[in-house]
Order: C-alpha cells, then structure tokens, then sequence
C-alpha cells in the first residue's frame, strides 16, 4: 500500500486527522491502497503576508509539502485545514472561498512536485473541524471513549440553523472539559460518517470544496 501523508493545523490534528481519514480509507478503498500515515505534518498556518514585498508568503506552506512529498512510498499528500479565514490570500480584502484558497495553493506547491510527482489534495472544513463533530452529535452523545472516559454528555442534539456555524465554541460551551489534543482523535473514533454527511455538504468532499 502506498502512504497519504497528512498536513494539518492544529494540535488536536495530530492525533485525529489520521483516524479521520483511516476510517474514510476503510470506506471507499477497504483500506487496500492507501494507508494514512500517523505523523502530520502540523503547522498554525499555511501562508502568512509579507509586508515588505505586500504579497502572500507560502514559504512554509511549500516547505511542508516539500517535506510530505520526501516520505517514503508515498502515494499522495491531503492537507486539511479549518475553512474560517476571512479573506485569501492574506491581507487581501478578497473573502474566503475554499474553493478558490485549495487551487491557489495546488497550485504555488506544484513547484516541489505537486500534481507532477505526486498527488496533492487540499480540504478545508466549514468552518473548523469541530463543525464535522458536531454534525455528528447525536452518534457521540452518552458515548464513552475506549479508556472509559464519558465523551460527549447525552441527550446533545445537533443545533438548528446552518450546520456551517457551529464550531469549536459551541461545543466547548456544551463540553466544558473538552481539549482538542486530548479528544479531538477520541471523538473522531467515534463519529459516525454517515449522520455526518446527512447534515449537510458533501464530507471530506472532492479538493477545493467546502464541507
């Protein structure tokens, strides 16, 4: 099997992104082609504005594909970030749009291989990755982790209004111990992909979309 190695955000990424995308794997492949590899390649942003030459930086977004693409039997290279910028590039006045964020990005990370040498896909969630969690709630709720730990407490119901709103405050306010390095992955175990993607967007969707 050929590795997808994984790029994300925050620290909670770490530990969930590669179940998150095992149990996509198992989903649409049995798990026979690809295998998600556990190391994430983690960093708080992927571009930053340089005010000297007034114009995005993606140095650090293109030295971490770099690095994804040196990874051994690679297969591919999937970035997944929180979709709550609100403008792109940076410093822009131009409001995000997933769609057209992943293409600029494909594109500055062709220059170390990307979509030559090896497959590169961007996702972003609308808008964090909480937001996925929480699409998911009613299959979470009275759970307990596999340590024995309660999860989410029970009787949570999935809130009205667009599933795109509700994120990481949310779920903070109804789970006040919750910290994303520490449960973020565990959640994740649990989650149910398919009442996930009944709420809304496609899930994980196809790069440059929303959901």
């Amino acid at each position: 099997m050929k590795r997808l190695v994984l790029l994300g955000e925050g620290q909670g990424d770490e530990a969930a992104l590669p179940v998150l995308v095992r149990k996509l794997l198992l989903e649409r492949t049995r798990g026979r082609d690809f295998f998600a590899d556990k190391d994430v390649i983690r960093g708080a942003s992927y571009m930053k504005w340089d005010k000297e030459a007034k114009r995005p930086d993606y140095s650090k977004w293109i030295s971490r594909v770099a690095a994804a693409s040196r990874r051994a039997n690679l297969g591919g290279v999937l970035a997944v970030y929180d979709g709550d910028a609100p403008v792109f590039p940076a410093g822009s006045k131009t409001p995000f749009c997933a769609a057209d964020a992943a293409k600029v990005l494909a594109e500055v990370a062709a220059g170390v291989g990307a979509g030559k040498t090896f497959s590169l896909a961007v996702v972003f969630a609308c808008t964090e990755y909480e937001s996925w969690i929480i699409a998911g709630i009613e299959s979470l709720a009275g759970k307990r982790y596999s340590d024995g730990r309660p999860a989410l407490p029970a009787g949570l119901t999935f809130p009205p209004g667009d599933c795109e709103a509700h994120g990481k405050k949310w779920l903070e306010q109804r789970y006040p111990g919750y910290r994303p390095t520490l449960d973020q992955g565990a959640l994740t175990d649990l989650l149910d992909l398919g009442i996930v993607r009944a709420k809304g967007p496609p899930f994980l969707p196809s790069p440059g979309a929303c959901g």
